[in-house]
C-alpha cells in the first residue's frame, strides 16, 4: 500500500516542543498542508486511508462500519510503539460520533476514540497499483497512537470467475486490530497525521467447503519509510498476479489491464527481492532477481515483455 520537516523556533512553549518531538519521530515529509495550524490545544489530527494488496479476484466487496483508535494519552512521546504488542486484547468501544472517547478499563491512560469515517462498502480491488481512499479524519486526544480498530459489517461479498459469493467473517470476529508504531505514521505538520492501511488480501481470504472466508490482516506502512516496485507488463492478456518477495516479506500486484500493465508494489521493508511475474494464456512466468528496495525510493523495471 504512499508519503511528509518542521523547524522550532528559539522560544518553544512546552506544548509546541512537544508537538515537534513528536513529528521528529515520526514518518516525515514535506509538510505541503498551510492551512493545518488550526488542530485544537490537546488534540492531534489524524486521517486514515485504505490500499490494497490485491489477489487474483475481479471484486473483493467490504462493509467498513466503524474505526476507533486507541491512544495513550499520558506519553506523547515514548519507545512503547516501537516494541512488540503486549499480548492484551483490546475490545474497548467508544460511544458514537466524531471526538467522542472512553477510557479502556486496563489503563487509565489508554482512550478508545472514534474516527469520523464514511461507513460503506469499498471495492478493495479498486484500490491497487498505488491507489487508496481516504476512509475518515477527525481530532484525537493527544498522544501515542498506540492501535487502530476496525468493525466490519455483514455486506461483504467476493466475485471470482464471474460469480458474486458472500464473503463470511471466520468465527464471527467482526473487527480487526492493527498494532501501530512511530514509523508508521506519516507527518504532514504539527500535530497532524495520516495513515496508511494496507488490506492484504493473500492473507485475509480462503476457501473451504465451497464458502469464501474472511479473516482480515492488514498492515500500517508509511512511504517514506518503505520502498516501491513498479513497472508495466506485456503483451496484452499475457499476465497475471505479480509477485514481490524475499525471505521476510511478501507482497502482491494485479496489473491493470486497461493501463497498458502498469503495476505498483508499495509499503516493502529494505532488502533485496525477486519479482515474478505470472504468465498466462500460454505465456510463461518470469522471475526478475536482485531487485534492491530502498526506503523512500521507487524502483522502475521498466517494461518487462512475457514470451510463448
Amino acid at each position: 500500500m504512499t508519503i511528509m520537516k518542521t523547524s522550532i523556533g528559539k522560544l518553544v512553549s512546552p506544548a509546541a516542543l512537544m508537538t515537534f518531538l513528536v513529528v521528529f519521530f515520526a514518518c516525515q515529509k514535506e509538510a505541503s498542508h498551510s492551512g493545518m495550524s488550526s488542530v485544537p490545544a490537546g488534540t492531534t489530527k489524524l486521517s486514515v486511508s485504505l490500499t490494497d494488496g490485491p489477489y487474483d479476484f475481479q471484486k473483493v466487496l467490504i462493509d467498513i462500519k466503524s474505526i476507533q483508535v486507541l491512544v495513550d494519552t499520558c506519553h506523547h512521546v515514548s519507545n512503547s510503539n516501537d516494541q512488540e504488542d503486549d499480548g492484551r486484547e483490546q475490545d474497548g468501544q467508544g460511544d458514537d460520533g466524531e471526538g467522542h472517547h472512553e477510557r479502556d478499563s486496563t489503563d487509565s491512560c489508554e482512550v478508545w476514540s472514534n474516527l469520523q469515517i464514511n461507513p460503506g462498502i469499498y471495492d478493495l480491488l479498486t484500490l491497487r497499483n498505488g491507489k487508496d481512499t481516504l476512509l475518515g479524519a477527525s481530532f484525537i486526544p493527544q498522544g501515542n497512537i498506540r492501535k487502530i480498530k476496525i468493525t466490519l459489517g455483514t455486506n461483504n461479498s467476493i466475485m471470482a470467475d464471474g460469480v458474486t459469493s458472500p464473503l463470511q467473517i471466520k468465527d464471527h470476529k467482526d473487527y480487526v486490530i492493527i498494532q501501530i508504531r512511530r514509523e508508521h505514521l506519516d507527518s504532514i505538520a504539527p500535530g497532524n497525521f495520516n495513515l496508511l492501511l494496507d488490506f492484504d488480501l493473500s492473507k485475509s481470504i480462503r476457501f473451504e467447503d465451497g464458502t469464501y472466508w474472511l479473516k482480515p490482516v492488514l498492515r500500517a506502512f508509511c512511504k517514506k519509510n518503505t520502498g516501491t516496485i513498479e513497472g508495466t507488463v506485456g503483451p496484452d492478456g499475457s499476465f497475471g498476479m505479480i509477485k514481490a518477495f524475499n525471505a521476510s516479506d511478501t507482497a502482491y500486484a494485479l496489473p491493470d489491464r486497461d493501463e497498458d500493465g502498469k503495476f505498483k508494489i508499495r509499503g516493502l521493508t529494505e532488502g533485496a527481492y525477486s519479482v515474478l511475474i505470472q504468465g498466462e494464456h500460454g505465456y510463461l512466468d518470469s522471475t526478475i532477481t536482485g531487485v534492491q528496495v530502498t526506503k523512500g525510493r521507487e524502483i522502475d523495471l521498466g517494461k518487462i515483455i512475457l514470451h510463448q
